[in-house]
């Protein structure tokens, strides 16, 4: 097959869950002998075309902006229309037999000829945003709902983001929902001692990975618990952090260690050195990092909104947590770390749930079948 992904977060450039998936899907579709290639916008002024693992990846040149809000909306709109002609032309030159793309910000204005357009919802900037309360913005839902419509097929990474895509939108699709899927080979854990006190945090710092939330609680769950502390790995944004720090009685702030960003394959490290892992996000698609601490035996603590049921049986493989109370989420904590014996016991069981059911190979294999399912002649 000839597979070409949209993406405008592709790796290295800075990136997020859309960039993370499409580099290891590509990679992954490569290495099994398909055609692959990825176009986007980079981060420099000039294109490039280089091939990174066997997969080849176009950077177009970074667009313009202007500092006058009208000029720069309607560059924009008229960056969208050179973009979806430079795809169509690119596709042609690939001779791609499905174009993949994605439903946040609806990066393609119309439907490429010739190929079979499959979509994927990571989660809209609209259905995100409504879900969480916040108000639509018109342009964007127009596009975003606009990029739905016009695919051959869709995809959901989970089931939770179809439902609220529909609703938001107010439309009815069929979709088929694959999940995302991680290379067990880089998440072992290696055999280290764990710190039976350390909770670890991994994720961006951003509103709706839930730091609000957990921080909120932390003077009590300190009061709760003399020996708990955090790590935290992310992209540090000072003056958030700092924000972050002010709503932590200052006798505590020992017990909050930032380490900054890590790379991918050095992970596995942190998540075998801690207890437990937590992600308080209020706002997900599918996240991968539950994943990633579950494959290193590393239970998780995660927030009971979004696809969290659709990863973990509370109490089985993992727990499931109230965020949006800050004295019910300390309590809940300092109730699981109360038993060591039953987190002990939920090392092999997380494992063995993302090796069989979320392990890249079986994604891959999964992603192919469908693929070819709606390329008949392949």
């Amino acid at each position: 097959m000839r597979i070409l992904f949209i993406c405008h977060e592709y790796p290295p450039k800075p990136f997020g869950g859309i960039g993370s998936f499409t580099k290891l899907m590509a990679e992954q579709l490569a290495e099994k002998g398909h055609a692959v290639s990825v176009i986007g916008f980079g981060d420099t002024d000039t294109k490039s075309i280089l091939f990174e693992n066997n997969v080849e990846v176009v950077r177009l040149a970074k667009p313009k902006r202007a500092s006058n809000k009208f000029i720069n909306s309607f560059n924009e709109f008229k960056n969208c229309w050179k973009f979806q002609k430079t795809v169509q032309k690119h596709a042609q030159t690939f001779q791609a037999d499905i174009i993949e793309t994605y439903e946040w910000t609806g990066p393609l204005i119309s439907k490429p000829k010739g190929v079979k357009l499959v979509v994927r919802l990571h989660g809209s900037n609209t259905a995100n945003n409504e879900y969480m309360g916040a108000k639509r913005h018109p342009i964007i839902a127009y596009f975003e709902k606009r990029a739905i419509q016009q695919a051959d097929t869709i995809v959901s990474v989970s089931n939770h983001i179809a439902r609220i895509t529909q609703q938001s939108f107010g439309i009815q699709f069929p979709y088929r929902t694959i999940y995302n899927g991680i290379d067990c080979s880089v998440f072992q854990a290696p055999a280290i001692e764990r710190d039976l006190s350390k909770i670890i945090l991994v994720g961006r710092m951003h509103p709706y990975k839930g730091f609000d939330q957990l921080f909120a609680c932390l003077n009590e769950l300190f009061a709760l618990n003399e020996q708990v502390h955090f790590e935290i790995i992310c992209s540090i944004i000072e003056s958030y952090q700092t924000r972050l720090l002010s709503m932590v009685e200052e006798q505590f702030h020992h017990r909050i260690r930032f380490i900054g960003r890590i790379p991918n394959q050095e992970l596995n490290n942190y998540y075998a050195a801690a207890n437990v892992s937590i992600l308080p996000s209020v706002s997900e698609a599918f996240p991968l990092i539950p994943l990633e601490s579950m494959a290193c035996g590393t239970p998780v603590i995660l927030s009971n909104r979004f696809s969290s049921n659709e990863i973990i049986t509370d109490g089985e493989n993992g727990f499931l947590v109230n965020v949006m109370n800050p004295s019910e989420l300390a309590q809940q904590i300092a109730f699981i770390l109360s038993d060591q014996n039953r987190i002990e016991a939920m090392r092999s069981i997380a494992k063995t749930r993302i090796e069989q059911h979320f392990e890249i190979e079986k994604i891959i294999e999964e992603n192919c079948q469908f693929y070819q399912s709606i390329l008949p002649h392949v």
